[in-house]
């Protein structure tokens, strides 16, 4: 699990996070909402061990996740940012996506067979096999971010976290890649931690919400309770009709 207790973050004393603490469990399907600027990122940041807390923990399997080296870090955690400058990996398709199994490689990055079955697995997996000899510069934005997915799928980790990956994508290509999420998840291969805007997805995809409202923890609930009392308005101080299609929850501002 992932236990965050009581943590807070500042920025040149400008307090950021706020005494949040909640858990999240091997196999949970979490969305992380709220208005924009409201922290998610930075909380992002913070569980993954990117940056520090200024007090409080994060244990990632009653160990903090400060302690773990790099590599044991990665088996446990992937991180999709929601953008990545791939300008600075001139790499194929497929040579991309191979960088997610760098935890389990050798000390020369020897790609066996196996390691190579794995790579094919998780570029078909997203739809990005026929592009394995194109170079990533020439891709679209929608691809591009099934290459940084499944790079993180490659690293097999336990809990992957995506930051806003398909805010800017078209809504089949989103689409796609929300369902994707979903049906790994439910086959309970790892825990999905989203920052996502994209509330009628989180609640389609049965998510618990991890609610951040000026730096501070405004609710951690499921969706059901989400729903049914209409936390949607008080975080985001506007109203939602609350439309419930024989249990497959939607909500639509007034």
């Amino acid at each position: 699990m992932i236990n965050v207790e009581n943590i807070n973050y500042s920025i040149k004393n400008n307090k950021i996070l706020e005494n949040i603490s909640f858990t999240i469990n091997h196999g949970d399907m979490v969305s992380i909402i709220g208005p924009n600027g409201a922290g998610k990122s930075t909380l992002v940041k913070l569980l993954t061990g990117l940056i520090k807390a200024d007090s409080g923990s994060i244990l990632l399997y009653n160990k903090n996740v400060y302690e773990y080296k790099k590599k044991d870090r990665a088996k446990l955690i992937s991180y999709v940012p929601q953008e990545y400058n791939f300008a600075v990996a001139d790499l194929t398709v497929e040579e991309f996506t191979a960088t997610g199994r760098y935890p389990y490689l050798d000390y020369f990055g020897t790609i066996t067979p196996n390691q190579q079955e794995k790579i094919e697995y998780y570029m078909n997996l997203t739809n990005i096999y026929p592009l394995k000899n194109r170079n990533i510069s020439t891709l679209s934005g929608g691809e591009k971010q099934r290459v940084l997915i499944a790079a993180a799928l490659a690293q097999e980790a336990e809990f992957i976290i995506l930051d806003e990956v398909s805010s800017n994508l078209d809504p089949k290509i989103k689409d796609d890649i929300n369902n994707l999420l979903i049906k790994l998840n439910n086959e309970k291969k790892f825990a999905v931690i989203t920052i996502t805007h994209d509330l009628n997805y989180s609640l389609k995809a049965k998510s618990k919400f991890i609610c951040i409202k000026n730096g501070r923890l405004h609710a951690f609930k499921t969706h059901k309770e989400m729903f049914e009392e209409k936390i949607f308005d008080s975080l985001f101080n506007m109203h939602f009709d609350y439309i419930n299609y024989e249990n497959n929850e939607v909500i639509i501002p007034k």
